[in-house]
């Protein structure tokens, strides 16, 4: 192998490199994404229990939040979801609304 040889061989081997280090990180925020996807139902599940419970618990819809919020932060760490507490507090009182919509109409 000469020199020539090797330096072709090395520029082969970096742009291959440079080609697949983006796709590898590609694929890490696939699966991240992708497990976030799939714990947003059982997330969901746990928030709409937890507003269930709370309901016969507290009085006052500012009581109720608070156990849910506190509840679901800690809960969801279990299920390995990250949760935002405004992302938290909208997805409550959209669900909340929901609720007052739904039961409106019976």
């Amino acid at each position: 192998m000469t020199w020539s040889d090797a330096g072709q061989f090395i520029c082969i081997v970096l742009a291959g490199a440079a080609t697949a280090v983006p796709l590898v990180l590609q694929l890490v925020k696939y699966v991240q994404k992708a497990v976030a996807e799939r714990n947003w139902t059982r997330l969901l599940d746990l928030v709409l229990g937890l507003m269930e419970k709370a309901e016969g618990i507290f009085e006052s819809g500012q009581q109720r939040k608070a156990y849910v919020m506190t509840a679901v932060k800690n809960l969801s760490e279990s299920i390995g979801y990250e949760m935002d507490e405004d992302e938290l507090s909208e997805l409550i009182d959209s669900l909340c609304d929901m609720s007052k919509i739904v039961n409106a109409a019976k």
